[in-house]
Protein backbone atom coordinates (compact mmCIF):
# COMPACT_ATOMS: atom_id res chain seq x y z
CA UNK A 1 0.00 0.00 0.00
CA UNK A 2 1.07 3.57 -0.69
CA UNK A 3 0.13 6.17 1.92
CA UNK A 4 0.19 9.96 1.93
CA UNK A 5 0.50 11.50 5.41
CA UNK A 6 -0.51 15.16 5.32
CA UNK A 7 1.20 16.85 8.25
CA UNK A 8 4.02 14.32 8.55
CA UNK A 9 6.27 16.57 10.64
CA UNK A 10 3.76 16.97 13.48
CA UNK A 11 3.51 14.74 16.54
CA UNK A 12 0.83 12.41 15.13
CA UNK A 13 2.27 12.54 11.61
CA UNK A 14 5.79 11.61 12.73
CA UNK A 15 4.42 8.67 14.70
CA UNK A 16 2.36 7.49 11.72
CA UNK A 17 5.35 7.78 9.36
CA UNK A 18 7.49 5.59 11.62
CA UNK A 19 4.78 2.98 12.20
CA UNK A 20 3.74 2.81 8.53
CA UNK A 21 7.36 2.23 7.52
CA UNK A 22 7.62 -0.62 10.05
CA UNK A 23 4.49 -2.12 8.51
CA UNK A 24 6.11 -1.99 5.04
CA UNK A 25 3.76 0.72 3.79
CA UNK A 26 5.31 3.05 1.19
CA UNK A 27 5.01 6.50 2.74
CA UNK A 28 4.92 9.99 1.29
CA UNK A 29 4.66 12.85 3.78
CA UNK A 30 3.90 16.55 3.53
CA UNK A 31 4.98 19.45 5.70
CA UNK A 32 5.08 23.24 5.64
CA UNK A 33 8.59 22.95 7.11
CA UNK A 34 10.27 20.88 4.41
CA UNK A 35 12.35 18.40 6.43
CA UNK A 36 12.59 16.02 3.48
CA UNK A 37 8.82 15.93 2.93
CA UNK A 38 6.70 17.25 0.09
CA UNK A 39 5.75 20.87 0.73
CA UNK A 40 2.06 21.49 1.41
CA UNK A 41 0.22 24.31 3.13
CA UNK A 42 -3.48 23.50 3.46
CA UNK A 43 -4.23 27.22 3.39
CA UNK A 44 -2.88 27.28 -0.20
CA UNK A 45 -5.27 25.38 -2.51
CA UNK A 46 -2.82 25.19 -5.40
CA UNK A 47 -0.53 22.68 -3.69
CA UNK A 48 -3.04 19.92 -2.93
CA UNK A 49 -3.45 18.53 -6.47
CA UNK A 50 0.32 18.64 -7.03
CA UNK A 51 1.00 16.53 -3.93
CA UNK A 52 -1.52 13.91 -5.04
CA UNK A 53 0.01 13.80 -8.49
CA UNK A 54 3.47 13.17 -7.03
CA UNK A 55 2.41 10.57 -4.48
CA UNK A 56 -0.55 8.73 -6.15
CA UNK A 57 -1.70 7.40 -2.75
CA UNK A 58 -4.14 4.60 -1.95
CA UNK A 59 -4.50 5.81 1.65
CA UNK A 60 -4.45 9.44 2.83
CA UNK A 61 -4.02 10.31 6.51
CA UNK A 62 -4.89 13.95 7.12
CA UNK A 63 -3.17 15.01 10.37
CA UNK A 64 -2.37 18.60 9.46
CA UNK A 65 -4.50 21.25 11.14
CA UNK A 66 -4.40 24.59 12.91
CA UNK A 67 -4.59 23.15 16.40
CA UNK A 68 -3.67 26.05 18.69
CA UNK A 69 -7.12 26.79 20.06
CA UNK A 70 -6.51 30.42 21.01
CA UNK A 71 -4.78 31.23 17.71
CA UNK A 72 -7.86 29.90 15.90
CA UNK A 73 -10.06 32.20 17.97
CA UNK A 74 -7.88 35.19 17.09
CA UNK A 75 -7.65 34.35 13.36
CA UNK A 76 -10.86 32.56 12.38
CA UNK A 77 -10.30 33.13 8.65
CA UNK A 78 -7.00 31.25 8.66
CA UNK A 79 -8.47 28.54 10.89
CA UNK A 80 -11.30 27.99 8.41
CA UNK A 81 -8.86 27.80 5.49
CA UNK A 82 -6.71 25.17 7.18
CA UNK A 83 -9.27 23.16 9.14
CA UNK A 84 -12.29 23.25 6.81
CA UNK A 85 -11.46 24.43 3.29
CA UNK A 86 -8.18 22.47 3.16
CA UNK A 87 -9.78 19.12 4.03
CA UNK A 88 -12.52 19.80 1.45
CA UNK A 89 -9.82 20.08 -1.22
CA UNK A 90 -8.25 16.82 -0.03
CA UNK A 91 -11.68 15.19 -0.27
CA UNK A 92 -11.96 16.18 -3.93
CA UNK A 93 -8.55 14.73 -4.73
CA UNK A 94 -9.43 11.49 -2.93
CA UNK A 95 -12.70 11.33 -4.84
CA UNK A 96 -10.84 11.71 -8.14
CA UNK A 97 -8.11 9.22 -7.27
CA UNK A 98 -10.14 6.66 -5.32
CA UNK A 99 -7.87 6.93 -2.27
CA UNK A 100 -9.25 6.15 1.19
CA UNK A 101 -9.22 9.18 3.48
CA UNK A 102 -8.63 9.24 7.24
CA UNK A 103 -9.21 12.60 8.94
CA UNK A 104 -8.11 13.38 12.49
CA UNK A 105 -10.66 15.37 14.47
CA UNK A 106 -11.20 16.36 18.08
CA UNK A 107 -13.40 16.27 21.18
CA UNK A 108 -13.72 20.04 20.71
CA UNK A 109 -16.69 19.42 18.40
CA UNK A 110 -18.61 19.01 21.71
CA UNK A 111 -19.47 21.71 24.25
CA UNK A 112 -18.18 19.81 27.29
CA UNK A 113 -21.44 20.07 29.21
CA UNK A 114 -21.94 16.33 29.63
CA UNK A 115 -19.01 14.20 28.49
CA UNK A 116 -17.55 11.78 27.84
CA UNK A 117 -19.24 11.54 24.46
CA UNK A 118 -20.05 8.71 22.05
CA UNK A 119 -19.67 9.07 18.29
CA UNK A 120 -23.37 9.67 17.68
CA UNK A 121 -23.90 12.29 20.43
CA UNK A 122 -25.04 15.74 19.25
CA UNK A 123 -22.17 18.13 18.50
CA UNK A 124 -22.05 21.72 19.72
CA UNK A 125 -18.58 23.33 19.46
CA UNK A 126 -17.90 26.39 21.62
CA UNK A 127 -14.77 27.69 19.85
CA UNK A 128 -13.58 28.59 16.36
CA UNK A 129 -11.25 25.59 16.51
CA UNK A 130 -14.12 23.23 17.29
CA UNK A 131 -16.40 24.75 14.66
CA UNK A 132 -13.79 24.60 11.90
CA UNK A 133 -12.82 21.02 12.74
CA UNK A 134 -16.51 20.09 12.60
CA UNK A 135 -16.74 21.70 9.14
CA UNK A 136 -13.76 19.57 8.13
CA UNK A 137 -15.47 16.44 9.49
CA UNK A 138 -18.62 17.15 7.51
CA UNK A 139 -16.68 17.66 4.29
CA UNK A 140 -14.80 14.39 4.83
CA UNK A 141 -17.91 12.36 5.64
CA UNK A 142 -19.38 13.30 2.26
CA UNK A 143 -16.70 11.02 0.75
CA UNK A 144 -17.72 7.38 0.50
CA UNK A 145 -15.66 5.15 2.81
CA UNK A 146 -13.96 8.03 4.63
CA UNK A 147 -12.93 7.61 8.27
CA UNK A 148 -13.00 10.36 10.91
CA UNK A 149 -10.83 9.66 13.98
CA UNK A 150 -11.73 11.86 16.94
CA UNK A 151 -9.02 12.10 19.56
CA UNK A 152 -7.72 14.44 22.25
CA UNK A 153 -4.81 15.37 24.57
CA UNK A 154 -2.33 13.48 22.41
CA UNK A 155 1.05 13.09 24.10
CA UNK A 156 4.41 11.40 23.57
CA UNK A 157 8.09 12.04 24.18
CA UNK A 158 8.78 14.33 21.24
CA UNK A 159 11.17 17.25 21.93
CA UNK A 160 9.89 19.09 18.84
CA UNK A 161 6.31 18.99 20.12
CA UNK A 162 4.54 21.22 22.63
CA UNK A 163 2.22 18.45 23.76
CA UNK A 164 1.11 18.51 27.40
CA UNK A 165 3.66 15.99 28.65
CA UNK A 166 6.57 17.73 26.90
CA UNK A 167 5.46 21.03 28.46
CA UNK A 168 5.46 19.34 31.85
CA UNK A 169 8.93 17.81 31.33
CA UNK A 170 10.40 21.08 30.03
CA UNK A 171 8.92 23.18 32.84
CA UNK A 172 10.26 20.75 35.44
CA UNK A 173 13.74 20.82 33.91
CA UNK A 174 13.71 24.62 33.76
CA UNK A 175 12.43 25.00 37.32
CA UNK A 176 9.46 26.94 35.96
CA UNK A 177 5.96 27.08 37.39
CA UNK A 178 3.22 25.43 35.32
CA UNK A 179 -0.41 26.46 35.59
CA UNK A 180 -2.63 23.45 34.90
CA UNK A 181 -6.44 23.47 34.59
CA UNK A 182 -8.12 21.36 37.25
CA UNK A 183 -11.59 21.50 35.68
CA UNK A 184 -10.89 20.24 32.13
CA UNK A 185 -11.77 16.54 31.97
CA UNK A 186 -10.66 14.42 29.04
CA UNK A 187 -8.89 11.23 27.88
CA UNK A 188 -5.10 11.56 27.46
CA UNK A 189 -4.04 9.63 24.37
CA UNK A 190 -0.57 8.18 23.73
CA UNK A 191 0.49 9.04 20.16
CA UNK A 192 1.95 5.60 19.26
CA UNK A 193 -1.31 3.94 20.42
CA UNK A 194 -3.33 6.42 18.37
CA UNK A 195 -1.23 5.71 15.27
CA UNK A 196 -1.51 1.92 15.66
CA UNK A 197 -5.28 1.98 16.20
CA UNK A 198 -5.77 4.33 13.24
CA UNK A 199 -3.78 2.14 10.83
CA UNK A 200 -5.63 -0.92 12.12
CA UNK A 201 -8.97 0.79 11.48
CA UNK A 202 -7.84 1.77 7.97
CA UNK A 203 -6.69 -1.79 7.24
CA UNK A 204 -10.13 -3.03 8.32
CA UNK A 205 -11.67 -0.42 5.98
CA UNK A 206 -13.56 1.19 8.84
CA UNK A 207 -15.60 4.24 7.87
CA UNK A 208 -17.63 6.92 9.59
CA UNK A 209 -16.62 8.31 12.99
CA UNK A 210 -14.50 6.48 15.57
CA UNK A 211 -13.32 7.81 18.92
CA UNK A 212 -9.67 6.83 19.47
CA UNK A 213 -8.51 7.93 22.93
CA UNK A 214 -6.92 6.48 26.04
CA UNK A 215 -9.09 4.76 28.68
CA UNK A 216 -8.33 7.19 31.55
CA UNK A 217 -10.87 10.00 32.05
CA UNK A 218 -9.39 12.65 34.31
CA UNK A 219 -8.68 16.36 34.54
CA UNK A 220 -5.44 17.90 33.33
CA UNK A 221 -4.11 18.52 36.83
CA UNK A 222 -4.66 14.92 37.89
CA UNK A 223 -2.98 13.78 34.67
CA UNK A 224 0.00 16.01 35.50
CA UNK A 225 0.18 14.52 39.01
CA UNK A 226 0.07 11.01 37.57
CA UNK A 227 2.91 11.88 35.18
CA UNK A 228 5.00 13.37 37.99
CA UNK A 229 4.53 10.25 40.09
CA UNK A 230 5.71 8.02 37.24
CA UNK A 231 8.63 10.31 36.27
CA UNK A 232 9.77 10.82 39.85
CA UNK A 233 9.17 14.60 39.71
CA UNK A 234 8.15 16.56 42.80
CA UNK A 235 4.84 18.12 41.74
CA UNK A 236 5.35 21.38 43.65
CA UNK A 237 5.97 23.28 40.37
CA UNK A 238 2.38 22.59 39.31
CA UNK A 239 -0.28 25.22 40.03
CA UNK A 240 -3.89 23.96 39.71
CA UNK A 241 -6.17 26.60 38.22
CA UNK A 242 -9.75 26.86 37.06
CA UNK A 243 -10.00 27.44 33.31
CA UNK A 244 -11.74 30.76 33.95
CA UNK A 245 -8.59 31.97 35.75
CA UNK A 246 -6.29 31.32 32.78
CA UNK A 247 -7.47 34.23 30.60
CA UNK A 248 -7.58 32.18 27.40
CA UNK A 249 -9.07 33.63 24.22
CA UNK A 250 -11.16 30.57 23.37
CA UNK A 251 -13.70 28.68 25.44
CA UNK A 252 -12.83 25.09 26.32
CA UNK A 253 -15.18 22.11 26.66
CA UNK A 254 -14.73 21.35 30.36
CA UNK A 255 -16.46 18.03 30.96
CA UNK A 256 -15.42 16.47 27.67
CA UNK A 257 -13.72 13.20 26.79
CA UNK A 258 -14.75 10.42 24.40
CA UNK A 259 -16.22 6.93 24.78
CA UNK A 260 -14.50 4.08 22.93
CA UNK A 261 -16.95 1.15 22.96
CA UNK A 262 -17.25 1.33 19.16
CA UNK A 263 -13.45 1.17 18.77
CA UNK A 264 -13.19 -1.81 21.12
CA UNK A 265 -15.89 -3.68 19.19
CA UNK A 266 -14.03 -3.07 15.92
CA UNK A 267 -10.47 -3.82 17.05
CA UNK A 268 -11.05 -6.07 20.05
CA UNK A 269 -8.92 -3.87 22.30
CA UNK A 270 -8.69 -0.47 23.95
CA UNK A 271 -5.64 1.80 24.09
CA UNK A 272 -3.03 1.55 26.86
CA UNK A 273 -3.74 3.06 30.29
CA UNK A 274 -1.95 6.36 30.84
CA UNK A 275 0.32 4.95 33.56
CA UNK A 276 1.64 2.28 31.20
CA UNK A 277 2.38 4.82 28.46
CA UNK A 278 3.94 7.24 30.92
CA UNK A 279 6.29 4.48 32.11
CA UNK A 280 7.53 4.14 28.52
CA UNK A 281 8.20 7.87 28.44
CA UNK A 282 9.98 7.65 31.81
CA UNK A 283 12.37 5.14 30.25
CA UNK A 284 13.12 7.60 27.44
CA UNK A 285 13.67 10.45 29.91
CA UNK A 286 16.31 8.38 31.72
CA UNK A 287 18.22 8.00 28.44
CA UNK A 288 18.39 11.81 28.17
CA UNK A 289 19.76 12.27 31.70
Amino acid sequence: MKALIIGASGQVGETLVALAARRKIEVYGTSRKGQGFLYLDLADPAGVADVFEKSTPELVLLCSAMTHVDDCELDPELARKVNAAGPALVVEECRRSGAKLVYFSTEYVFDGAGGPYAEEDPVNPVSVYGRTKLEGERAVLCLKGALVVRTTVVYSHNPASRNFIMQLINNHRAGARMRVPSDQFSNPTYAPDLAAATLDLAEKDASGIYNVVGPDWLNRYDFALKACAVFGFKPDFLEPRLTAELGQAAARPLKAGLKTEKLVRKLGRSLSPAEESLRKIAGIIKQYE
